[in-house]
């Protein structure tokens, strides 16, 4: 009986040693990407280099900043757009992205690009 008994707190003890090995590695793991994702926030670089590619976009009234995001994505201009919308709220932008035609390259940040079609509503109210 002594014998199992052994056996039976050894394999429990390497059970225990195992799950907090892949629970520690887990944590590891998501850290790592949870700190990128929020580097990316604050610093994503531009898509390319100086001088980039020059892309045309249209951003209609009823475009969400979901579907700019995605619009973006689909054209180059940027990397993720799940990532564009936590910018774009973070970014404190009193009217958010104003319609219109505005044409963007892909060596310009994220920032640069809400600068320009922010402002673009900021000129709208001051024609009005």
């Amino acid at each position: 009986m002594e014998g199992k008994q052994i056996v039976g707190a050894v394999v429990e003890t390497v059970a225990k040693v195992v799950i907090a090995a892949v629970v520690l590695m887990f944590i590891y793991r998501y850290s790592i990407m949870a700190y990128d994702y929020g580097y990316r926030i604050f610093g994503e670089e531009a898509v390319d280099a100086e001088p980039g590619r020059d892309v045309t976009v249209e951003v209609t009234e009823s475009d969400s900043p979901q579907d700019v995001g995605q619009m973006l994505e689909q054209k180059g201009l940027i990397r993720d757009a799940t990532l564009f919308v936590i910018q774009e709220k973070l970014a404190g932008l009193e009217n958010g992205i104003a319609p219109g035609t505005y044409n963007l390259n892909t060596a310009m940040t994220v920032e640069e690009m809400m600068e320009i079609m922010a402002t673009a509503s900021r000129e709208t109210e001051s024609e009005e």
